[in-house]
């Protein structure tokens, strides 16, 4: 048997959960952040006891619209569900949601906070029964911004989702704004976290409390928006292609959008 502190109260695991926790805990973390913080639940958590290769790849959101996922979307989904599958790179487990390396990281710092929930595939998906879980995530983003400005306080930091995400399983975006990595290879990538297609964190939980629901880009907007020219995310000059932008930001010194500035954050991470 194995015994640890939980918040406030021991909880006692039987030898094969012990194990399992304790290399869970004690493997080393190979992304490059060097932490990892894991929060066990003695219960299992019903919200995600199907698995991903025998769900369905269909979602139907609250307007009644579909929405099929190819095989290669499902990736996040399955980290969602069995992040000890993972444990090489999941960076933090909740009962309600798990941190994960971007693994095309479009900054010098990029993780996204995975929903466990089942069926919340998207923002389109969200209720505002759903408002407690989003404030999760987001306060676990707030974390991991704290931790990164405890290592570089120079980095400033945007927390949102896609309106129309690529991958499968709703996930809040942890994205450092120099944009410094060789991810970022394209106009997509750029506008997908610079326009309005990016829907910030803060501004999704005021809309879903005041409206139960988060507006989400049509398919003509996302068209739009995603092939909108190459706009720069502090002083908005155009720049011609992908290698001009990258050259200019590393030089443009207007100040960012004061919602970006960075401010204050406590975390409960060790350090």
């Amino acid at each position: 048997m194995l015994c640890f502190l939980q918040g406030s109260s021991f909880i006692t695991l039987n030898s094969r959960e012990g194990r399992a926790l304790q290399e869970f805990m004690i493997s080393s973390v190979n992304c490059g952040i060097g932490i990892r913080r894991f929060t066990y639940s003695s219960s299992k958590l019903k919200s995600m006891q199907t698995d991903s290769t025998k769900g369905s790849t269909e979602n139907i959101d609250q307007t009644g619209s579909s929405k099929k996922w190819p095989q290669w979307a499902q990736a996040l989904r399955n980290v969602a569900i069995h992040p000890e599958k993972y444990k090489d790179k999941v960076l933090q487990v909740t009962a309600e949601a798990v941190v994960f390396p971007d693994l095309y990281p479009k900054g010098k710092k990029h993780v996204l906070v995975i929903s466990r929930w089942d069926g919340l595939d998207r923002l389109a998906d969200v209720g505002k029964e759903h408002l407690p879980l989003l404030e999760h995530m987001h306060k676990l983003g707030e974390d991991w911004i704290a931790y990164f400005l405890n290592k570089d306080p120079s980095l400033i930091f945007r927390l949102g989702y896609h309106s129309v995400p690529s991958m499968r399983q709703l996930h809040l975006h942890v994205t450092s704004q120099d944009f410094d990595s060789p991810c970022l290879k394209n106009a997509k990538h750029w506008n997908s976290f610079t326009s309005s297609f990016f829907r910030d964190s803060k501004k999704v939980l005021t809309e879903l409390e005041s409206h139960g629901k988060v507006t989400t880009c049509s398919k003509e907007e996302e068209t739009r928006l995603l092939n909108s020219p190459l706009s720069c995310h502090r002083c908005r000059s155009i720049q011609n292609d992908i290698t001009h932008l990258k050259d200019h930001i590393r030089k443009c010194t207007v100040p960012f959008p004061s919602e970006l500035t960075p401010y204050t954050y406590s975390s409960s991470l060790s350090v």
